[in-house]
């Protein structure tokens, strides 16, 4: 994969616009003010995810997936609606709005299924944001750190990964699901990975251990590797390269989350119990 100097004006754009925004607004505001970011997020994401559905000749009910999507980082916030509740009491209103919707019950059946995948893969990701920003049981300010910790070690990642792999890449990693990527791409990836979980333990995440460091590398490096060749799937099932072009240089919303469908959870889950 060859350089691209204009792509790479445009990501540092995109990323010159963009990062001072969600820095003030995970660092100095409510968990609220990151969740309705987060709504705003699920929401493009679903007519992205729509008009992926429609080119792969899918159905694709996109107010039952908002819906769904939208409830899982909300029951994050609201002490009263469970998770579990969530993904159950969504895929019963989900069952019954395809039956009328439908009648084909073939066809309706795959539509719930392509319609609930989108849902979990924009919900889940960025619920699991929502429950790490709102995690300050060990001290205030430690949901941001976490939050800053995802996003600066898959950052730094994915940037490691386009580098290396503009340079060097010569052996592909996954032909017939990504062209483009390569097992250089992939080890620069895991390294830039390391040094952005480094940068946080030396910058603001002075809790951290090595072993810290280590693991959220391994498991943030690995997850996200493969939430990448997942959305890569989707997109080539699709014919297309980027799932929308709403940030330059960047693609669309799902483009962005990719590496995070994986990752947001294992981390959430990594801080609940190991950390």
């Amino acid at each position: 994969m060859a350089f691209n100097i204009k792509s790479f004006i445009l990501r540092a754009i995109s990323t010159i616009v963009f990062v001072p925004l969600f820095f003030v607004v995970v660092k100095y505001l409510p968990v609220y003010y990151f969740y309705f970011l987060v709504i705003i997020a699920i929401f493009l994401g679903i007519q992205e995810f729509k008009s992926l559905s429609v080119h792969i000749g899918s159905n694709f009910y996109a107010v039952p997936a908002f819906i769904i999507a939208a409830l899982i980082p909300t029951s994050f916030v609201l002490k009263n609606l469970s998770f579990e509740f969530v993904i159950s009491g969504g895929f019963v209103f989900l069952l019954i709005y395809a039956f009328f919707k439908d009648p084909d019950t073939e066809k309706s059946l795959q539509s719930v299924a392509n319609t609930l995948l989108g849902a979990l893969y924009l919900g889940i990701p960025l619920g699991y944001q929502v429950a790490l920003k709102n995690s300050n049981r060990l001290y205030e300010g430690l949901g941001a750190d976490l939050v800053f910790l995802l996003y600066v070690v898959i950052w730094f990642g994915d940037s490691g990964a386009y580098w290396i792999g503009s340079m060097f890449g010569k052996h592909k990693l996954a032909p017939n699901i990504s062209p483009n990527k390569s097992i250089e791409g992939a080890i620069g990836n895991i390294i830039f990975n390391f040094l952005g979980a480094t940068l946080a333990k030396m910058w603001f995440f002075t809790r951290l251990t090595w072993h810290d460091v280590i693991a959220i590398t391994i498991i943030i490096g690995v997850s996200g590797i493969i939430g990448d060749l997942i959305e890569s799937l989707w997109k080539r099932c699709a014919g297309v390269k980027d799932s929308a072009t709403l940030i330059p240089g960047h693609g669309g919303i799902l483009d962005r989350i990719d590496s995070f469908v994986l990752s947001s959870p294992l981390l959430y889950f990594y801080f609940l119990y190991l950390m």
